[in-house]
């Protein structure tokens, strides 16, 4: 039947099939590898503890937690969460009779930005979840007459399968959650951020700062010219540079002071796949 098919129809129609073959059949092949190095990273990957984690690029496990402060809310749901991802859908028809075509199309969504912490045996670190491929085991599904989402309803299995529970609702409202609480396996690029043990370069910041300070000439003038000639001579320049290494000093010894803070996020890697997920490692 296929091989008739190809003969009657039109070469253009032909290597229009053809080509939309090919290239789902190389779609497939580049999931399939993505897939297949994620699992290679994984498994070669030890498990770390955040007390003696290493720099850079690291696996944990542990359990989510919020920060203190504000809590996050899931936007449909309105419950509170550590993380979310959320899409409204609406329903529409395009022709007549038997020839009607019904599609979804994404009306709003987004994704959580907000940091939260992972916490093991041994200490926590901040999670920024921005660009991490994320699994999670709460995820809901349920339709309404509005943009605005009715309270979830759990539905039976007999309504979800026969389609009752989309019977006059053209509306489709998807909401991923991770939950305080959740168990938490993450793999992504570990970093901290000030404490006494941290290095950096004081030329290089007094510089930084020195090029910041020049580009607003006004304040510059007010600050550093002495004697009002409009002008930034050597000996002015010095007494901003010495301002700009005392300010910078004071800042970093501040900095040494505050206690150091941990933080898991994405890796400039393209190999090193962040990933953030509700399940075991062997999941």
């Amino acid at each position: 039947m296929v091989q008739q098919w190809a003969l009657d129809a039109s070469s253009g129609k032909f290597f229009l099939v053809a080509a939309v073959g090919l290239a789902l059949g190389i779609g497939c092949l580049v999931f399939a590898w993505s897939c297949l190095v994620r699992k290679r990273v994984m498994q070669d990957m030890p498990t770390a503890k955040l007390r003696s984690a290493h720099q850079g690029y690291i696996e944990l496990q542990g359990r989510a937690e919020l920060m203190d402060g504000t809590p996050i809310y899931a936007p449909l749901s309105r419950e509170i969460c550590v993380w979310y991802r959320y899409k409204i859908e609406h329903k529409e028809t395009q022709g007549m009779g038997n020839s009607r075509n019904s599609k979804w199309r994404t009306t709003s969504s987004g994704t959580s930005d907000d940091l939260f912490y992972l916490v093991d045996d041994t200490g926590k670190c901040a999670v920024d979840p921005d660009g991490a491929k994320v699994t999670t085991s709460h995820k809901r599904v349920w339709y309404g007459r509005t943009a605005a989402p009715p309270a979830y309803t759990e539905t039976s299995m007999f309504s979800s399968v026969t389609g009752l529970s989309q019977l006059g609702r053209n509306y489709r409202y998807t909401e991923e959650r991770i939950v305080p609480g959740d168990p938490l396996y993450a793999l992504g690029n570990f970093t901290t951020h000030g404490g006494a043990g941290v290095n950096f370069d004081f030329k290089q910041e007094v510089g930084e700062l020195l090029r910041e300070w020049k580009k607003d000439t006004a304040t510059m003038l007010s600050r550093f010219d002495a004697n009002q000639d409009g002008d930034i001579d050597m000996q002015e320049w010095e007494q901003a540079r010495r301002s700009a290494e005392a300010e910078i000093a004071a800042a970093r010894e501040q900095q040494a002071v505050a206690p150091p803070v941990d933080v898991l996020a994405k890796s400039g890697n393209r190999r090193n796949p962040f990933i953030l997920a509700t399940r075991t490692e062997h999941d």
